[in-house]
């Protein structure tokens, strides 16, 4: 067996959560909704509203809502690499994201966890063929948008100490 896709495997299966696996999508949702308006991050600049608009603006590009351009770094396309950031390495701290996902300005704070919560559903209805491609990190299955989201819901999760 290649060496990739037997390394991959382990991976995906046995260590990263996914929004498609049940028990860590209840597990997520149920920490989303301890997230209140005046919950203040532990690092960054984001605010509680903005940053339910920022996972929102994620969850969109995972499904191919909106699209962003490629940042053209191929080295973070392949294995090891690619592999690395969806499955091993947490991503790190006040890291500038790019502005198509800062775009949707926060409204009603329910209305907008609610769109989060959507968009987590209809993420995970999606067949696990080949998905949007991200800008850093190039074409991704639906199974590894479902791990990306799941990565990236917890990273913001963990900055509003939820």
């Amino acid at each position: 067996m290649h060496a990739q896709s037997w390394l991959s495997k382990i991976i995906c299966n046995y260590i990263m959560p996914s929004l498609k696996n049940t028990r860590d999508r209840k597990l997520l949702l149920e920490r989303l909704y301890k997230v209140k308006p005046e919950s203040q991050p532990q690092w960054g600049s984001l605010t509680a509203p903005l940053m339910l608009c920022h996972l929102s603006d994620g969850l969109a590009m995972a499904l191919g809502d909106i699209s962003i351009e490629s940042l053209g770094r191929k080295k973070y396309q392949r294995f090891p690499l690619k592999h690395l950031i969806l499955h091993v390495i947490q991503f790190p701290r006040n890291v500038q994201t790019m502005p198509e996902l800062l775009a949707t300005e926060p409204s009603s704070f329910e209305a907008d966890r609610e769109r989060v919560v959507q968009h987590i559903e209809r993420l995970i209805r999606k067949s696990d063929g080949v998905g949007p491609e991200h800008p850093l990190l190039g074409v991704l299955s639906n199974k590894e948008w479902n791990v990306l989201q799941y990565k990236h819901i917890e990273h913001h999760l963990m900055q509003f100490r939820c």
